[in-house]
């Protein structure tokens, strides 16, 4: 095609190119994510947080240190956003259009098993424990939670991912926490932020 394109330049043809679907491999439309808005940032804090957004593919899915580095990476379009303070806060937003419904449920299939075989692991040289629970949103969703069985401290994650359709969506927060053991209010800003991305990503042709 390559070939054929600078073929056709060379000569003096004159060649159209016509814009690709908004949900096409080439990327999810721009400002899609929630955080890639400037006034959604604004309640983390404008000079303690960075920001990054990212549409590759390669890029590490969250519950990483669980479900591996391939949780997202067969979908034709990954969006990211990620918001890191100090060591101590992160925040990530994924959207991952799979090809089919059918690929989708399988990448929330594989997270499931993953989190059961993550009920007791060993992470940066401590022993952390991974649970995970059902939650009532989009076609199907899993709340996870992640916190160290050896120490005190309250710091862990807390994640929701979620699939509507063909979508796959994630809202991961890393952080320290009131409580080492999780309670329904580490993750409610996850829960929100799933929820309304839920009803947006059927906006996106053949998703919903």
């Amino acid at each position: 095609m390559r070939r054929l394109m600078t073929g056709l330049l060379a000569a003096g043809v004159s060649v159209l190119f016509l814009a690709a679907p908004a949900a096409a491999a080439a990327g999810l439309p721009k400002g899609f994510l929630k955080y890639e808005s400037e006034q959604a940032r604004k309640p983390f804090g404008e000079a303690e947080i960075s920001w990054r957004v990212s549409d590759k593919r390669t890029e590490v899915a969250a519950l990483e240190l669980c479900a591996g580095d391939e949780l997202l990476s067969q979908a034709k379009s990954l969006r990211s956003v990620f918001a890191d303070g100090d060591a101590d806060y992160h925040y990530r937003e994924q959207v991952a259009v799979f090809a089919d419904e059918k690929a989708a449920a399988g990448a929330m299939a594989k997270l499931r098993k993953a989190v059961k075989g993550c009920a007791k692991v060993v992470i940066f040289g401590g022993t952390a424990a991974y649970r995970g629970a059902k939650l009532p949103l989009g076609d199907e969703a899993l709340q996870v939670s992640r916190y160290n069985l050896e120490s005190k401290s309250a710091y862990g994650e807390r994640s929701v991912v979620a699939r509507r359709g063909s979508a796959v969506i994630v809202y991961a927060e890393v952080a320290l926490y009131a409580s080492k053991k999780p309670k329904a209010s580490d993750f409610r800003s996850q829960v929100r932020d799933a929820k309304a991305m839920a009803v947006k990503v059927c906006d996106l042709p053949g998703v919903c």
